[in-house]
């Protein structure tokens, strides 16, 4: 009877432990399905591209970062529809919980998981004035940089950081040779003490300078120049503006077109006077006048620079003796 029973009880702490490792399993595969979204209601989207380099059926699509879904096929493009640069049609299953996030103007990008080759979906999000897409829609795909061009991108960049700090040892040698301006720095002490005897000089010019008692400290400190700059500015505007009014003497040159046709007319006037004056002076060269004689008749001229003479001998003879050409007094008695 006893032996019965402890057969019994081996009976039932193998089924209760049954029962838990089935609970376990149930749980645990609940928490996977949660965790890889894999009993989620889904819709597929579609997406085309020339290599999907290491990307398999299965792999996770993410969105933003998030899964969201899994790769469910890779595909051939028939030849009659294939577009441009793309080869392979990949198919996105997604859970339909995020499909307001996937509009129009998402892309999908192609990363790598790590180092080892493998790689997943990245979907980026949409904005709100895109169309949603719905099942069976195409998304485009931006082309993806392959692990060997990363590695190929990578050694240019390693030669040139090579080829830099050969430069960079090249230039630290002259500097420690005392090479240039910079090594003369390092090792010439006298250019160096020359340097410190500049650099008193100039902290003294500048001490001298920001005195508030010079002219050039009294600029910077006080403030009553610059009152003044500011009202000489504002007079100079207000005086614009006077002139632009038209008020004053320059405001009624720039506005008023009186002395414009003041000018004009002036300016008429002196054209007339001026045709005239040319009359006259060619009637004097062309005509039979005294004037034209006095330019042409030789003649003439000497009569005239005769008659000159004989005045200019005549007042020197008066001015020596008056009394010669004085008459005499004559007195009467009546």
């Amino acid at each position: 009877m006893a032996a019965i029973r402890s057969f019994r009880w081996k009976q039932l702490r193998v089924t209760l432990l049954v029962l838990v490792g089935l609970a376990l399993l149930v749980f645990g595969v609940l928490q996977v399905g949660r965790v890889f979204d894999v009993f989620a209601k889904r819709y597929t989207l579609i997406t085309h591209v020339g290599d999907v380099a290491g990307l398999r059926e299965g792999a996770p699509v993410t969105l933003a970062g998030q899964r969201v879904g899994q790769v469910s096929s890779i595909e051939f493009i028939p030849l009659e529809r294939k577009p441009a640069g793309a080869h392979l049609e990949v198919r996105l299953a997604i859970s339909e919980d995020v499909r307001q996030q996937i509009r129009r103007d998402s892309r999908v990008y192609i990363r790598p998981q790590g180092l080892l080759g493998d790689k997943y979906i990245d979907v980026s999000p949409g904005t709100a004035t895109a169309v949603v897409l719905q099942p069976g829609d195409t998304l485009v795909a931006e082309p993806a940089m392959d692990i060997e061009q990363l590695l190929a991108r990578s050694a240019s960049m390693l030669d040139s950081a090579t080829l830099a700090v050969s430069d960079l040892r090249k230039v630290t040698g002259g500097l420690i040779a005392g090479e240039g301006t910079i090594g003369r720095l390092l090792k010439d002490e006298q250019l160096y003490t020359q340097m410190i005897v500049t650099t008193g000089t100039l902290q003294r010019t500048l001490a001298q300078l920001n005195d508030p008692n010079g002219s050039f400290g009294r600029l910077v400190h006080d403030p009553r120049l610059y009152n003044r700059l500011i009202s000489a500015i504002s007079r100079v505007d207000s005086i614009g503006a006077l002139v632009l009014g038209g008020e004053g003497t320059v405001g009624k040159l720039l506005a008023d077109d009186a002395l414009y046709q003041s000018l004009f007319s002036t300016a008429a006037r002196a054209d007339s006077a001026v045709a005239n004056l040319s009359g006259v002076l060619n009637r004097m060269t062309t005509g039979t006048g005294t004037f034209q004689k006095l330019a042409t008749d030789p003649q003439l001229y000497d009569s005239l620079l005769k008659a000159v003479v004989d005045l200019q001998t005549l007042l020197a003879d008066v001015r020596a003796n008056p009394k010669k050409f004085v008459p005499p007094v004559q007195i009467r008695v009546f």
